[in-house]
């Protein structure tokens, strides 16, 4: 067996340039480790097949992959528009009207029925993520008359943004919650919470699905100001973060974004939660065979940041080169983790004095690994888990080594692909280390006296959670 040849976890959108098997078994082999499904987009049937061949795909590779359910949450949203497409020049008179018609002509339908009543005369409406601006003219019941200041091409189903509007409904629609019923009994792994605002849209979410009876793994999507001012109470209750710069960048001040990505990275690393650097991060690849300059400098930036995914949406799921756009963004991680890890334990012992005070036993034996870390030359960090949290701290320090997790639950198993530089194995219960060893072994992970840091909790079978940490030689 060969490891995937970067740690950052790489998050691809499927849509209708890579929903076919061939393509999906391509984009696994290049570095996807999570395959996100767009909910806003698509039948249920359409996911079913998809959520069918990502599984088949990934057993046939022995490559495990988790799913990523996105949910659309209470997005604005342009209507359907005649040729799903329409291209505005700046000084256009348009129309965005709530009435129920096929856009065409200048007259852009919206799928909010109270969209009027956000606007007023003056203000400024972003479309397509912030690419295309227009100023509101005028404002009457069911229509909106504005002016093109930024022009381009606008598609069917995308977003719409107003700055200054406030959307009076929650962040969990009734369609939402059709969509994550769906998900949840068709094994999505994971939900992205499009539009959080406080820890309750987290926990509504997750008493929903306690009542199902089914558990995933609930990423919050930092996108709207009340997520940033609520950042704290979300991310101790989200078992994960978005950082989705698209929205975000249009409903907060632009050049905030990159300080304040960050903060977000830097406040989930500290907490051992996952977060995902998400928006336009390859966007030329969508058209173009290589990307920008600038890009490639987005995402190596974000990485030595300290972000555990990186994501493509439109790169991959309507672009023209979507296995190309996932090799890049492999290319680009597997460099610039070269690059930190020249750099020594400095990040490392970085964000170790950030916890300094925080006395629990996790966090001891985590200190204790990273000074083992440090001075010896260890090839793996061996860690079985029933929960997953052991690895995920231990991965916020980004280490060089690869952290093998051996789990006998499924989901913690697909959930842990989700963080930096973890590899689970799903185990048979009753494992214990001899079966480890065996394992990695027989997969050629190692040799005899390659030296392994193994974490576990003793006695076996009759503690909480990880409290000894041993290292030894493979025999």
């Amino acid at each position: 067996m060969r490891l995937p040849e970067q740690k950052t976890k790489i998050v691809a959108t499927i849509g209708p340039s890579c929903r076919s098997e061939k393509i999906i078994e391509k984009m696994i082999e290049k570095g996807m480790g999570i395959a996100r499904i767009n909910f806003a987009h698509g039948t249920f049937e359409e996911h079913e097949r998809t959520i069918e061949t990502i599984r088949r795909v990934s057993a046939k590779l022995d490559r495990r992959v988790a799913i990523l359910g996105d949910i659309p949450g209470l997005k604005m949203r342009v209507g359907k528009l005649k040729n799903d497409s329409m291209q505005l020049e700046k000084g256009q008179k348009v129309t965005l009207t709530t009435r129920s018609v096929e856009g065409e002509g200048g007259i852009i339908p919206v799928e909010f029925k109270g969209f009027s009543k956000l606007v007023a005369k003056g203000d400024t409406i972003y479309l397509s993520d912030g690419y295309i601006m227009l100023r509101v003219d005028d404002v009457k019941e069911e229509d909106v008359e504005c002016t093109v200041l930024v022009g381009g091409t606008l598609f069917s189903g995308k977003g719409i943004n107003i700055p200054k509007g406030h959307l009076p409904v929650e962040a969990i629609t009734p369609a939402d919650v059709e969509i994550i019923k769906f998900a949840a009994e068709h094994g999505v792994d994971a939900i992205g919470l499009s539009f959080v605002g406080s820890v309750y849209d987290v926990l509504k979410v997750k008493r929903l699905l306690e009542k199902m009876g089914k558990s995933m793994f609930v990423i919050a999507k930092i996108e709207r100001p009340d997520a940033v001012r609520n950042y704290d109470e979300i991310l101790n209750a989200a078992d994960g973060i978005m950082v989705a710069r698209g929205d975000l960048g249009v409903e907060m001040p632009i050049e905030r974004l990159p300080i304040l990505q960050k903060e977000l990275i830097r406040k989930a690393n500290l907490a051992g939660k996952p977060v995902i650097t998400a928006t336009q991060m390859l966007v030329s690849m969508t058209e173009d065979k290589m990307p920008r300059r600038a890009e490639v400098t987005d995402v190596a930036n974000a990485i030595l940041d300290g972000t555990d995914a990186v994501m493509l949406s439109e790169e991959t799921a309507v672009g023209q080169y979507p296995v190309e756009a996932v090799e890049m963004m492999a290319r680009i991680a597997l460099t610039t983790e070269a690059y930190r890890e020249s750099m020594g334990m400095e990040r490392m012992r970085g964000i170790l004095s950030e916890l300094s005070g925080r006395g629990t036993i996790k966090e001891a034996i985590t200190r204790s690994i990273l000074d083992a870390l440090c001075s010896i030359d260890i090839k793996y960090v061996l860690t079985p888990t029933r929960t997953g949290l052991t690895a995920r701290l231990i991965s916020r320090f980004k280490p060089k080594q690869w952290i093998l997790a051996f789990s006998t639950n499924e989901k913690t198993c697909n959930n842990l692909m989700f963080s930096y530089g973890v590899y689970p194995f799903c185990m048979e219960e009753g494992f214990d280390e001899n079966d480890i060893i065996r394992l990695i072994k027989g997969l050629g992970l190692v040799e005899t006296d390659d030296t392994v840091l193994l974490t576990e909790g003793k006695p076996i079978g009759r503690t909480s959670g990880t409290n000894t940490v041993r290292i030894f030689e493979i025999p």
